[in-house]
């Protein structure tokens, strides 16, 4: 190679990315960026636009392997190199069917490293000469959980799916807490935090896609929040414009981003509804909840809002209700997504703050949120077809 290579680094660990660091640097290869792995990595690599990649695969292997397909697969002339302590025979196998150019071992070893970037280029250059287009970055999922009327339960299905999101999709998620009035995430989910949307909102010229993490806390669950401001007066010097820059970074740092809005309507909300891939509109039963979705569907109905984006979505919150989904699903001439089941488990977490996912896992309301979860990442579609669903695959938005 007459001039260094360019060459991205996506390792979720710190330390190892930078031991990979030092070890091709010291081998004449220009390290341009370096991330993890999702929808992060994948927007770092049609940023950085770099001659190669080197990926980590480490147990457990489904992200990575997801990572390494998605970007194999949306930049076909960058070759990707795997690299990993695991040297077993099915593990090499299940990368180079992912689109792994090569898999070395890990520590990598610099004269290693080099040739293999060296016979990559040289595949690459002689399969697809004219190949430089990339295929789109990617951006992750944005769920907006809306409803017309307080009391129904956005706020606790917002906070239960994104900790089924992580689980079961094995992904990154970023709760924003949107709710003007109470903003109850930070609570319902019992963690302390130092640093709010107002926060980030304040320091929104300056955010980028590795600054925007600062203002985040990391649940136990691997959820990262993004709470509402403590104070009612900050949401003043809170603009849709900074919404819309906050929710954008962080689309491009995790797969799926939850904003939990407030039962009203107003500029950021609008802003919300906007930014999402899907709308889960959410409605009890109850005459009052269903009368006022009504109200709002024909809002948006008036204002040619795409309604592929909602789902419509029947949270049984209370014991007793006269009223059938179905029947609410006639009533709005709308056809039901999903249908939560009334739960006393759910009544317990909310009261210790703890998602009913985590708290009673084997509750009926903790399994409708999963298979919700499931749905919502495409998990049921891939078991029903036998398709591969990659990472990109999942962000391509549902119903359009």
């Amino acid at each position: 190679m007459s001039t260094a290579p360019k060459a991205v680094i996506l390792d979720p660990s710190a330390e190892n990315r930078a031991e990979a660091h030092r070890v091709l640097a010291m081998a004449g290869v220009n390290v341009i960026a370096e991330g993890g792995h999702g929808v992060e990595g994948h927007t770092l690599v049609g940023e950085s636009r770099p001659d190669c990649v080197l990926l980590s695969l480490e147990a457990p292997v489904a992200r990575g392997l997801q990572t390494l397909e998605a970007v194999a697969a949306s930049f076909p002339a960058t070759p990707v190199i795997a690299y990993s302590t695991i040297a077993d025979g099915p593990s090499v196998r299940q990368a180079m069917l992912a689109g792994a150019a090569d898999y070395l071992s890990f520590p990598l070893a610099g004269k290693d490293a080099v040739e293999s970037i060296a016979r990559a280029l040289e595949r690459a250059a002689s399969q697809a000469p004219a190949a430089g287009q990339a295929k789109g970055a990617g951006a992750g999922m944005i769920v907006t959980v809306f409803g017309a009327k307080g009391g129904t339960g956005k706020t606790t299905i917002a906070t239960n799916l994104a900790v089924a999101l992580a689980k079961t999709q094995d992904a990154a998620v970023a709760v924003v807490d949107l709710d003007q009035r109470f903003g109850d995430v930070a609570i319902m989910m019992d963690t302390k935090v130092e640093t709010s949307l107002a926060d980030a909102a304040r320091d929104a010229a300056q955010l980028d896609r590795g600054s925007i993490k600062r203002y985040l806390t990391k649940h136990e669950s691997g959820v990262f929040l993004l709470p509402a401001p403590t104070e009612p007066t900050d949401w003043d010097a809170v603009t849709p414009p900074q919404i819309v820059q906050i929710v954008r970074l962080l689309a491009q740092t995790h797969d799926y981003v939850i904003l939990d809005t407030p039962g009203a309507f107003n500029e950021i909300i609008a802003a919300a509804l906007d930014l999402a891939t899907i709308v889960l509109l959410i409605t009890s039963p109850e005459m009052s909840s269903v009368k006022n979705s009504g109200l709002v569907l024909k809002m948006l109905r008036s204002w040619s809002f795409p309604e592929e984006k909602l789902r419509l979505t029947v949270n049984h919150a209370n014991r007793v209700n006269s009223v059938s989904a179905a029947d609410v699903g006639k009533t709005l001439d709308m056809s039901v997504f999903w249908s939560v089941p009334h739960d006393e488990a759910v009544l317990r977490s909310v009261q210790v703050g703890k998602p009913v996912v985590t708290l009673r896992p084997n509750s009926s309301a903790a399994g409708n949120i999963r298979k919700l979860a499931e749905s919502i990442g495409g998990a049921a579609a891939k078991s029903a077809n036998g398709q591969k669903h990659g990472l990109i695959r999942r962000l391509v938005p549902l119903g359009g």
